[in-house]
């Protein structure tokens, strides 16, 4: 009797053991298959010319992807990225922005309840705006500043904030939603204030200091230049690969950020710490900024719920971006993707009557308020800026557009509450929506 309960208990402790070692194959082998599949995407994408980057990628905090990839494999070209690359940042800026804001309530010197009229004299809406709405796009301030003689690359922060305090505001503060980085240049001044030193200088010494970011830092304001090996900034012009300068004269220099991907990372790990992730995640439970500009596209993602995170960095900006970012986020989930493929989108006919649901204009806030008119010509949609046609565009749907059939660039029209019609533009991997006027 005592013989067979040693031998049970040997095949239930067998079968114990085959289960976690069957459990923990089936894990490595779907590991194995999510970063196949990640390397496979991005090598498509780079045949076709449309990725020069680095990609980090971690699952359940394990390791799957961290590789560069490159249009041209000779280190001598301007293209040319390592894991040791330093990126420009962009907007991801304005999540180490909520981070010290975060900081600094935890630590009692801030509170995102104060009202603009606390830091700053001569807003007109100053005991209203907050700033939670400074951060969350609430404030009603525009996306950029509007009528300046200056070039934005010549502006002080104390110089952007009496400019900013001229702007009329788009809407009630708190009543809508706009992207600002007006708001988020008075939420530097106010960083400033609260460190008594430049906010460039704010971040190196209150985040990349202490998280060990050695390879990170801003092209201005701050006491140490960390520019070790900057990636050269590139887009595409008449079918060829150009530089451009990483510096533009229509950007603020205030929160010119870079960094590395392997940096980003271990900023991201201190984002999972509290109070941190629950300001900073949404109610999916994802922290994640993008951020870009001329020949440059970056990007921070945390997904707390199905357990991976992701920094991709990009010098050249002809990555279709947000379907990029898509994709990955859908094969970190072990979901089905379609992968990169050269395009060769055809063409419908549309009557007139369908066309003419579209004519009009349209204001894209997002590019500073730019207005596109949309007429019929020929037969065709047409796309005008001021009296200059930019575009001719070709039906693939009753509602999607498309000008040049190699490319994912697409204008799809949105039917709206008033049952006219607002347009998505694709343009370079962003969409951007305009509203019909």
């Amino acid at each position: 009797m005592r013989f067979r309960c040693i031998v049970l208990f040997l095949i239930l402790c067998w079968g114990c053991t085959e289960k976690k070692t069957t459990t923990s194959n089936d894990l490595s082998a779907k590991m194995e298959s999510i970063r196949d599949s990640l390397d496979t995407y991005f090598n498509k994408l780079t045949d076709l010319q449309q990725f020069n980057g680095v990609v980090l990628a971690y699952k359940y905090d394990t390791l799957l992807l961290g590789k560069p990839y490159n249009l041209n494999p000779d280190f001598q070209s301007s293209t040319y990225v390592d894991l040791s690359t330093q990126f420009d940042i962009h907007s991801i800026s304005k999540l180490m922005t909520h981070y010290l804001v975060t900081k600094l309530e935890a630590e009692g010197k801030l509170s995102r309840e104060q009202t603009l009229d606390t830091f700053f004299e001569g807003f007109s809406k100053g005991k209203k705006i907050t700033v939670k709405m400074l951060l969350e796009h609430s404030s009603g301030l525009p996306r950029e500043l509007a009528g300046i003689e200056e070039e934005e690359y010549n502006l002080t922060p104390n110089q952007i904030i009496e400019l900013a305090k001229e702007q009329a505001l788009l809407f009630e503060p708190g009543t809508d939603i706009q992207y600002s980085n007006v708001g988020y240049e008075i939420l530097y001044s106010i960083i400033s204030k609260a460190y008594q030193k430049s906010f460039a200088q704010s971040v190196v010494d209150e985040i990349f200091v202490p998280m060990g970011m050695d390879a990170s830092g801003a092209h201005f304001f701050v006491e140490e230049n960390r520019v070790k090996n900057m990636a050269q900034n590139h887009t595409l012009r008449d079918s060829l690969v150009v530089t451009v300068d990483n510096i533009q004269r229509d950007e603020f220099r205030t929160a010119r950020m870079f960094s590395t991907a392997a940096d980003l990372k271990k900023f991201l790990d201190y984002t999972k710490n509290e109070p941190y992730v629950s300001i900073l995640k949404n109610e999916e439970g994802i922290i994640a900024k993008d951020g870009g500009s001329k020949g440059i596209r970056a990007q921070v993602y945390i997904d707390l719920v199905n357990g991976f995170e992701f920094v991709l960095l990009a010098n050249y900006d002809e990555i279709p971006f947000f379907k990029t970012i898509d994709d990955m986020t859908k094969i970190l989930k072990s979901q089905p993707v379609e992968y990169p493929r050269r395009l060769n989108r055809r063409a419908i006919a549309l009557d007139d009557s369908v066309l003419q649901r579209y004519v009009g204009h349209y204001q894209f806030a997002d590019f500073d308020g730019l207005i596109l008119e949309v007429k019929i010509e020929d037969g065709h949609l047409v796309i005008l800026q001021g009296k200059e046609k930019i575009g001719v565009l070709k039906a693939e749907s009753p509602t999607v557009f498309f000008e040049n059939p190699k490319e994912a660039e697409s204008f799809e029209f949105i039917k709206n509450k008033l049952g006219t019609y607002d347009a998505l533009m694709g343009w370079k991997g962003i969409v951007v929506e305009g509203k019909r006027q």
